[in-house]
Parts: C-alpha cells; structure tokens; sequence
C-alpha cells in the first residue's frame, strides 16, 4: 500500500492507494482545511502560527499511517509553501520535529503531474487542463496527448478570498476584483490556438462546483459542468446571496469561504479562452505524482 500527503494552501490531504494492474485503488482519505495560505504574514512568510497548523495536521496522519502497512510514503506541498519566503524553514521544521521529508513542486511540476493523473481517467487528445487550488492555479495546453504548455498563475481561492473579501461571502464589486486579478496573468498566456471548448477540470474547486451545479441543476449532465451553468451560479451569488449562501453551506459547507472566489477564477479562464464546458476528474496531481515514483 502506498501513501501521498497533499500539503495544499487550502488543505492538507492524506491518500492511500493500492497498486494493480496499472491501477490506483484508493484505500482510505482524510483532509484537513487546514487554510495555509491565510497564515502568510506581511513579510511574504508562513507565520509560526501557521508551521504549527502544519505540523498538527502532519503529526496526526503520521500516527493514522502508524497503525497501517505502508510500501511507501510521499509527501509533497505545492504553493502553501513554495509561494512564502520561508520555504527551507518549513521543510527543515517538519523534517526536525516530524522526521518527515517533504519535496516542494514547482508550479510547472505540478500541472505535470496534474496532467499524468488526470490521464488515469481521459484519453487528454486536444485541449485545456485547469487546476485551481487555495494558493495557485495551474493551466496546461495539449495536443495528442502531449503538453504544449503549461503554467502557474499565483491566485488560488484562498489567497484571493484574503486579498479581495472583506465578509464570508464576496460582493459584486469584489468579484470584478477577483476578475482583474486574474485577466493580467491570462495575457501573458500565448494562445496556442483560437479557441479551447473542452477544458478537463481538476482539483477540490472545480470538483466543489459539479457538485453544486448536480444540486441545483439536477436535470442536466451530472459528469459535465458548463460556461452557462457557472455564470447562472455567480448571478444566483451576486443577485441573492442569501439563497446562495444557503446552498453552500448544504452543498459544500467547507469551502464556504472559498468556493465563490474559486469559481469566479474559473468563469474568468474560461471566458478568456472561449471555453465551453468541463469535463471534472477525480484524478489529479496526488495520482500523477504516485505514479511518477513507483
């Protein structure tokens, strides 16, 4: 059995899979909202404050994988920590008080290895990737099954919800600030091709979203999430925030500060790119990294 820790800015997320036949079988999960990227401080660092939410929710599930059989265990973080200032600190804290090694992706290996995973599900021809998580967003272009470009954008639903909201729920004003933040890192984007209407979807974000758009929207393609169908949710945000938040707090109570935020940057990529609707995988860069080490 092997296991992969996620040390997101959002959440931390430990997985076990079994290996069969060229196939992960996911074993058990457990996932902290641990919201790492709420803990930079003013100088660009992650607080002491936050290395100790760090080092709980780690401590935690290395007693959990104590109790169990593990080939192996690998641990990574994405932009919860290479995004700060303190990223040797927080590896070397984590090594000293847990004994546990943990290997910071670069942005570009993570839509790498977002890619690999994602693979596991669809045969990726043509097309978009997106991952949007709590400190970063990852775009990867494909052709025939092969990267083209990728790239990561520092805007995540976390960091954007500190930078932007003032209340739980954004106003109209701040989710056209959400909007301008995003379109800047969008330009600098070459556009492979003119249009990109299939976007395959990764990550808790774009997952959060089928699954309040299934809510909703019961009679329409539970596997497939659309321009429209986005864009309806955002008015429904803007134009009654109280149903909204209603919903939320049924659907994905969880993220109920970051949901909004994360969909907001969703609608904007995918304005931006033409983009129809999204295929959401299950698969993602905790698979693709697994799969990249076995």
């Amino acid at each position: 059995m092997y296991a992969v820790i996620d040390i997101g800015s959002n959440t931390i997320r430990l997985k076990t899979y079994e290996y069969k036949d060229g196939n992960l079988i996911n074993i058990f999960d457990k996932k902290e909202f641990a919201g790492l990227a709420s803990y930079v401080d003013k100088f660009g660092n992650l607080s002491e404050e936050g290395i100790t939410k760090c080092l709980e929710v780690l401590g935690e599930y290395k007693k959990c994988l104590a109790n169990v059989i593990i080939d192996k265990l690998l641990i990574f973080a994405t932009a919860s920590i290479r995004n700060v200032n303190n990223t040797k600190e927080v590896v070397a804290r984590i090594k000293e008080e847990l004994g546990l090694d943990v290997v910071v992706l670069s942005g570009s290996e993570e839509a790498i290895y977002d890619f690999k995973g994602a693979k596991m599900k669809y045969n990726l021809k043509d097309g978009l990737m997106v991952d949007i998580g709590g400190g970063s967003s990852e775009l990867l272009f494909f052709k025939d099954n092969h990267i083209l470009y990728k790239t990561s954008m520092p805007i995540g639903s976390l960091n954007v919800y500190t930078k932007c909201i003032d209340e739980i729920l954004p106003s109209k004003k701040e989710l056209e600030a959400i909007k301008d933040l995003v379109k800047p890192y969008l330009k600098e984007i070459p556009k492979l091709d003119d249009k990109y209407p299939n976007v395959c979807g990764i990550g808790g974000t774009i997952r959060a979203a089928l699954k309040m758009k299934n809510y909703l929207y019961p009679d329409t393609d539970k596997l497939v999430l659309t321009y429209e169908e986005i864009a309806k949710m955002l008015e429904t945000a803007k134009d009654d925030s109280y149903s909204w938040q209603l919903a939320i707090l049924k659907v994905v109570p969880e993220r109920v500060f970051t949901f909004t935020p994360g969909l907001m940057i969703l609608k904007t990529i995918m304005k931006y790119f033409d983009s129809e609707q999204v295929y959401v995988s299950k698969y993602g860069v905790r698979e693709g990294y697994l799969l990249a080490n076995l």
